[in-house]
């Protein structure tokens, strides 16, 4: 058979080396005394899997029971209020986060093959728990039944090989089971996740965040001080907003892109070709554009191939897969609710709007939307 050697570098304490000049001497028997079993495993899972040092934290130790209290505490309240939660037909934020929860899964999965137990460590543990957080956020609360049990269920099943005793403790004395959490057979998905409900996910996550950032900087303007001068007063409060959605891009950002689509990418979705954006210029589509569209073409260019570094080539779609106004139009009390605002409004980028704002209109595109913040209305006579 096939002989497997996997190797670590040395055990760091509080990224120190051990020695007992310095106090910093720790045992494995000390460790699971200070901080129990699980506590310990998970840190160790968390100090790193490679060549390289691993470093066992011991403040992540200390914040590791916490996060099991209240790991404990959530499932143990969740299962006494089951009865109230939501039940019937899943809506859409239900499908979104059951898709996700089965992405987590094969990613756990994958990750335990590997022996890579950190990468396995944040998805059975980290990665869950920001799922459920977020699912709470953006539902306000108003959860399914059948969502939470799965993440309970499911959770308990991954995180186990690497907290056996916390969850054998959760399986039966908290969800109730007859049987051992050894005893499960992986949670495997019934179907592979949807990669169209991913893509929301992900582009509805990223809009919400780029909106908040957006709302930061206008009731906090970045202003250059004048010597002597006194502060301005904080800008009104805004209390309505309108979100440009784009349908598509515009022309001459299609042919950059079509151009883009045709360079080969390495694993980190770098472009293998160092001189890309020479071939990009040299093309003949490009030479053809207008001249105030030929100056934006290289910028724009260079902007996607970041994009497509930090998102993959998904990022170089001419379209989204997915409705993306009729996505937000249905997260819009969300959306209000998050940026503390009464009106939100969805407008086509590619339509003129009574409030101006053309920057940001024609700064638009697929997954991109741009949001313009304004004041109340004055009231008409």
């Amino acid at each position: 058979g096939l002989a497997l050697f996997f190797c670590n570098g040395h055990v760091l304490i509080d990224s120190e080396k051990m020695s007992k000049s310095k106090g910093n001497f720790l045992t494995l028997e000390e460790s699971i005394d200070t901080y129990s079993a699980d506590a310990t495993r998970i840190v160790c899972a968390d100090s790193g899997d490679t060549l390289q040092d691993a470093n066992f934290s011991r403040e992540i130790a200390g914040k590791t029971i916490l996060r099991l209290t209240t790991l404990l505490d959530w499932a143990t309240e969740s299962m006494a209020k089951m009865a109230q939660f939501r039940h019937g037909d899943y809506t859409f934020l239900d499908n979104i986060f059951h898709n996700e929860l089965s992405k987590i899964v094969l990613n756990a999965h994958t990750a335990y093959k590997r022996m890579v137990y950190s990468d396995a460590l944040r998805a059975a543990y980290y990665d869950i728990e920001n799922l459920r957080s977020q699912y709470s956020i953006l539902t306000n609360g108003d959860v399914h039944a059948d969502v939470i049990k799965r993440i309970l269920d499911v959770q308990t099943v991954i995180l186990s090989p690497i907290a056996p005793h916390f969850c054998e403790h959760l399986w039966r004395n908290v969800l109730g089971n007859d049987s051992l959490v050894v005893e499960q057979a992986w949670p495997h998905p019934e179907k592979e996740p949807d990669p169209v409900l991913l893509r929301q996910y992900e582009t509805l996550q990223a809009t919400l965040r780029a909106f908040r950032l957006k709302l930061d900087s206008v009731k906090s303007p970045k202003k250059k001080k004048k010597k002597g001068a006194q502060a301005d007063a904080p800008p009104p409060k805004p209390s309505r907003a309108v979100a440009f959605v784009a349908k598509g891009y515009s022309q001459w950002q299609q042919e950059v892109l079509k151009l883009l689509q045709d360079i080969e990418l390495d694993e980190q979705n770098c472009p293998k070709q160092k001189d890309f954006m020479r071939s990009i210029k040299d093309a003949e589509s490009i030479k053809a554009l207008p001249k105030q569209d030929l100056k934006k073409a290289m910028p724009f260019a260079s902007f996607m191939m970041k994009e497509v570094q930090s998102r993959g080539p998904e990022a170089l779609e001419l379209q989204l897969p997915f409705d993306e106004a009729q996505m937000l139009q249905d997260m819009s009390e969300v959306i209000k609710s998050q940026l503390g605002i009464e009106e939100f409004q969805i407008a086509a980028a590619e339509e003129e709007h009574p409030c101006g704002a053309d920057q940001q209109r024609l700064a638009a595109g697929p997954g991109k939307p741009q949001i313009v913040f304004l004041e109340k209305e004055p009231a008409t006579a």
